[in-house]
């Protein structure tokens, strides 16, 4: 199956899926957004779907735009060429088939990525994505963050960019995150786990210190993947993964993003595409993709409204390393979905 046909059912199996368990009777729905054996749209990837106030479906991803003239980069995986692009398209309320595709946001002459979005409060529609800046040869590590805000976007067509701004996050704390992570690796076992030598952990440590002397590996890098989040006073929360670092850390907004907070770093390395949950009790949980031998899915827990976060801590989830996330139903009831088995659903305790 292509690149394209992944993507444009993944966006709906996962819409559908949460559906069925908010509703009283089971359903299953799957469609492709467009036929890629009728029309192209190179390498499809990133996928992200919300739905509208008024019930249409908004989905984005990024794919290859026209190739531009030279002397622009290609990269062969084509994902990180300088026509990437974020492409979208709308489902209507009540209809059966998605609207033709558009471009949802086009940096021209780099590549944008991992696209994301929410609605908030307000009802006012939020894309955030990725632009590297350094193709080839410094790639996800370069990325500049974007946003986008809309207030009319229910009817065809992209929406209408009423704003648009840069994240630029300055982390507080990498030293203490490396300080805290060589601490655990003085222990055997723990270096066994991560089938690593005492002589790699401290080359890699040593390599995370130097970098973290610089303000651009600091500043740039910083990735969305997952739905941001509404918490439950309003505020928007974009959760966010350092690719130089593999740290992550989450973007706060509670004035429609003039200004913007940011939690501490949570406490570990090797970690990106936080997915957040807020508790009925108020406490949030994150699920993390990573990169752990033991191919576990990891999980980390706050209590002041995602300010700080305890140390991750394996889960008994299988994970081979690939996209998560984490969405709490009507019901009650939390929903991970990831590869490896479907879905896991369970009350919460």
């Amino acid at each position: 199956m292509s690149s394209s046909r992944v993507a444009v059912l993944a966006i709906c199996l996962f819409s559908c899926c949460v559906a069925c368990w908010a509703a009283a009777d089971p359903l299953y729905e799957a469609q492709f957004v467009f036929d890629p054996a009728v029309e192209s749209h190179g390498h499809v990837h990133a996928s992200a779907i919300v739905e509208c106030p008024n019930g249409d479906l908004r989905v984005v991803w990024y794919e290859n735009g026209p190739q531009l003239p030279s002397p622009p980069y290609y990269d062969a995986n084509k994902d990180k060429s300088d026509d990437v692009r974020i492409g979208g398209s709308r489902k209507p309320s009540g209809a059966d088939a998605w609207e033709p595709p558009f471009v949802a946001s086009d940096t021209f002459g780099t590549s944008d990525n991992n696209p994301t979005m929410v609605i908030d409060r307000q009802q006012q529609l939020w894309l955030f994505h990725a632009t590297m800046l350094g193709a080839p040869r410094w790639t996800w590590g370069s990325s500049l963050l974007q946003y986008k805000v809309s207030r009319d976007y229910q009817k065809p067509g992209p929406p209408v960019w009423a704003a648009a701004g840069l994240l630029l996050p300055r982390p507080q704390g990498i030293g203490d995150v490396l300080d805290q992570v060589a601490l655990r690796l003085q222990s055997p076992e723990t270096r066994l786990r991560f089938g690593t030598s005492k002589a790699q952990a401290d080359a890699l440590l040593k390599r995370l210190r130097d970098w973290a002397d610089d303000p651009m590996r600091q500043r740039l890098g910083w990735m969305p993947r997952v739905h941001p989040l509404v918490r439950s006073d309003g505020t928007l929360i974009v959760p966010l993964s350092n690719e130089n670092f593999g740290i992550p850390m989450l973007a706060m907004t509670a004035d429609g993003g003039q200004t913007w907070d940011y939690s501490k770093l949570v406490p570990a390395l090797g970690l990106s595409q936080p997915t957040l949950v807020e508790l009925p009790d108020g406490s949030m949980t994150a699920f993390f993709r990573n990169g752990d031998p033991q191919r576990r899915i990891q999980r980390s827990t706050s209590t002041d409204g995602g300010l700080t976060w305890a140390v991750p801590e394996l889960t008994d989830r299988p994970h081979p390393g690939s996209g998560i996330e984490a969405v709490l139903l009507r019901n009650g009831h939390l929903a991970l979905v990831y590869n490896g088995p479907l879905v896991y659903a369970c009350p919460l305790v």
